[in-house]
Parts: structure tokens; sequence; C-alpha cells
């Protein structure tokens, strides 16, 4: 606990400590409206969805996992899908993916290019900017300026120098777990992805044709092959941290992981719309709660 604290800049501790406000409204004003939007949406969150589903979706979508309850959170961690709840690559990903989407229609590519890096930038803050976030947020601008100047990314050449970046900012990041898993995993997807991939395609091929195999290895790999691609570098971290693993966690991932981008997407035009007009918030909030229901009971379930 002293390393952690020493991580966020803490050296010493005072016991019975007597406080007082000197002075307030001096933060930086964007970042106080982000804060209090994002309070505003966790407030949405809980009119919106019963618990656990309203706390499910605050941490898929806003980074909060305070509010879920112990049960269901050590249900998450018992089966190898605690990944869910926090934000990652997967949450970066799709908002980058939206993002590049809309804009790319709307404005030309440069102007698509750097809005597309703002709202990674603004959603990186809203749910904390923790180093997981930060990684998966800098890897995928790196691939959006990659695509902008017709370069194609080298994931290991990526994945390294995020590190780089980040640690020369923050030296301590190294020792943060998040860190190590956030970046451990992604180096298992940037090695063993593709391999696996392969090795699907190839055994398919002899019960179909070339084509349907390959056809068949776009599901199977973005919700089991990837699963283990990432297992692989993460397991010895997660037996170093936690004493142990979850040998149902590929059977489980790949139950649940094909309705999150449903839970994210639905879950998130809730929120934005709800902010404008209550009532189509609600009625989109309807439709995201069934996946959500689904994914909390598989992994009790289970």
């Amino acid at each position: 606990y002293q390393r952690y604290l020493e991580r966020q800049g803490i050296y010493a501790s005072m016991s019975y400590p007597q406080i007082g406000v000197l002075s307030h409204d001096r933060g930086n004003f964007l970042y106080t409206l982000l804060m209090r939007y994002r309070r505003f949406s966790l407030d949405l969150a809980e009119e919106f969805w019963p618990q656990p589903e309203s706390a499910l979706l605050s941490g898929i979508l806003l980074g909060v996992e305070t509010s879920i309850p112990d049960k269901v959170y050590e249900a998450f961690q018992n089966t190898g899908t605690s990944h869910i709840i926090a934000i990652s690559g997967f949450n970066i990903t799709l908002i980058a993916g939206l993002f590049a989407s809309l804009s790319g229609r709307l404005f030309n590519p440069k102007r698509a290019f750097w809005i597309s890096i703002i709202g990674i930038t603004i959603y990186t803050l809203l749910v904390g900017a923790d180093a997981a976030v930060v990684r998966a947020a800098f890897m995928g601008g790196l691939a959006l300026f990659g695509r902008q100047i017709g370069r194609k990314g080298s994931g290991v050449n990526t994945l390294a120098f995020t590190a780089a970046v980040m640690a020369a900012f923050e030296p301590h990041i190294l020792w943060d777990i998040g860190f190590q898993l956030s970046f451990a995993a992604t180096l298992g997807l940037v090695l063993y992805a593709e391999p696996l991939t392969q090795w699907f395609i190839n055994l398919a091929n002899r019960w179909t044709t070339e084509e349907r195999a390959e056809t068949l290895a776009g599901p199977v790999g973005e919700y089991l092959l990837f699963t283990l691609a990432a297992n692989i570098t993460t397991i010895p971290l997660i037996i170093l941290y936690s004493g142990g693993i979850s040998l149902l966690s590929p059977l489980v991932n790949l139950l649940i992981l094909p309705v999150q981008p449903a839970i994210m997407i639905l879950g998130g035009l809730a929120i934005i719309s709800g902010s404008l007009f209550f009532t189509i918030g609600n009625l989109l909030a309807y439709l995201a709660w069934p996946f959500a229901y689904y994914t909390i009971r598989i992994v009790e379930w289970m």
C-alpha cells in the first residue's frame, strides 16, 4: 500500500487531521465541466437502470466501479471477466471508430482526424484517465495518425513507444498493476492474435471450404481467439497478483463478449440523449438493459 501511495505522489500520511477549505473554484474550468457531466451521467444511469445493471453500465461507460455490489464484482473476478467492467482498449476502440466514422462522413480527412483525437481525449478525461485508459487512448490516437499520413502501424513499435512516453511523464506507472495488465494484454494481441486466427483457418479448412473458414474466423477470433491471445501474456501477472486463474474464463468471455458492443453503444446513446431529452434516453435504456442483465446473470451462474 505504501508503494501504491508513492505512485500517486503521496509520501506521508496523517491520522485524524483537521481539514478546512482554503479556497474553491480554482480548478480547470473545462475539467470541472467534465466532472459535473460525469456526476450527472451517473445519476442518469441510476434512474434509467436498476441495480446491479446500473452499476455495470456505470463501470463500462464511465469507469466508475464503486457502486458494483461485492458479490457481483467477485463473480466477475472469479470468472476472469473483470476486464469487462473496466474501461479498456475495447471501449476506446469503439469510441475511436465511432468518431472516425461519423466525422469522416461529415468533414474532410484532416478535420475528421482532429475531431476524432479531441473526442478520444475528452472521453479519456471523462472516465478518469487511469493508466490502462491512457495507454489505449494513446495507441488509438497513433493508429489514427498513421492512417492520416498513410503509414501502416506496427503493433510492437506502437506499444513500446506508448509505454516509453507514459513512463517518461510518470516513471512510477511501470509499477501500476492496471498498466502492467493492459500492456501485457495488448502485447498478447499483437503477438498471438494473427497466428491463432491462421491456426483456426487451417483447422477449419479440413471440414469446410477456405472461404467459409475465413468467414468463421472473424467472429471466432473476435470472441475467443483474441481472448486466448491476451490471456497468454496476462496469466503470469494474474497468478502473481491474485494467486490463481479461472479455467472458465475463455468460455465465459465467449458467451458475454458478443453483447458488449450493444451494451456500450445503446447505453452510451441512452446517457447522451437522456442528457437532452429524458424520455428518449429512457427508451434507449430499455433496449440496453437486457444485454446488461444477460451479462451479469451468465457471469453469476458460471
